[in-house]
């Protein structure tokens, strides 16, 4: 793809959310027929529930919880045959955001663990970073913030992520590590296609998501918004 900008190698990311144009229930408090309360269940002993801003698996991730957690439900919602629950966590009330429901399960809390009125009000903060660019792009057409692993095992983190894109179906997706470090990944025809790796690359896909993993250990989430815009 010789049209893309040379500059996609080199070019700084900056860090922001990328803008998804996901259906949203207003989740504000269960249905009569809904639990009150959920614990988190299901997930991989080395990885973390993911919290979503918006009722999508391609939804920007604000917060993240381990098994055992137990968390408020704000009302639940279905999207695209997907069932989520907009929740908040009963131990830090920041960490709030939408989940699927296939993760959680009804469950009871003392009277003294439920967060008060004031603890909730506002709670919609997200729990992980969501730093405003300070900084102008530089040879993207548009930046975020993706889920990231480099190691075999690795629990998932952020990482930053601009693209490039040229023709109908085409990007070149630009990955810094936290640690140091970039991956690039190529799209075409509106699916990820290759690396700059030399190991295998394969993929699939959830919804409008796509969880790419390169050799043994390296894994990224990408939501169609980021490379085809949204």
């Amino acid at each position: 793809m010789p049209h893309f900008r040379a500059a996609l190698a080199a070019a700084l990311i900056v860090f922001s959310p990328v803008r998804l144009a996901a259906q949203e229930a207003a989740g504000s408090q269960p249905a009569a027929n809904e639990p009150a309360y959920f614990e988190v269940v299901g997930i991989a002993d080395n990885d973390l529930l993911n919290l979503r801003a918006t009722a999508s698996a391609g939804g920007m991730i604000i917060g993240r919880l381990p098994n055992g957690a137990r968390v408020k439900n704000l009302g639940c919602s279905e999207v695209k045959s997907y069932r989520w629950c907009k929740v908040v966590d009963l131990v830090d009330t920041k960490v709030t955001g939408w989940a699927a429901e296939r993760y959680l399960v009804e469950t009871t809390v003392d009277a003294a663990e439920l967060p008060s009125v004031a603890e909730t009000e506002g709670s919609d903060v997200a729990a992980m970073p969501d730093a405003k660019a300070e900084a102008p792009k530089t040879g993207f057409d548009a930046t975020g913030i993706i889920p990231c692993a480099r190691q075999f095992g690795q629990p998932m983190s952020l990482c930053q992520a601009g693209v490039v894109r040229g023709d109908a179906g085409q990007a070149v997706v630009s990955v810094k590590w936290p640690d140091g470090g970039e991956r690039i990944i190529r799209f075409r025809d509106g699916k990820p296609e290759s690396s700059n790796a030399d190991e295998e690359f394969r993929f699939t896909r959830e919804a409008d998501l796509n969880m790419i993993r390169i050799g043994k250990g390296e894994r990224f989430e990408i939501p169609d918004a980021l490379p085809f815009g949204g």
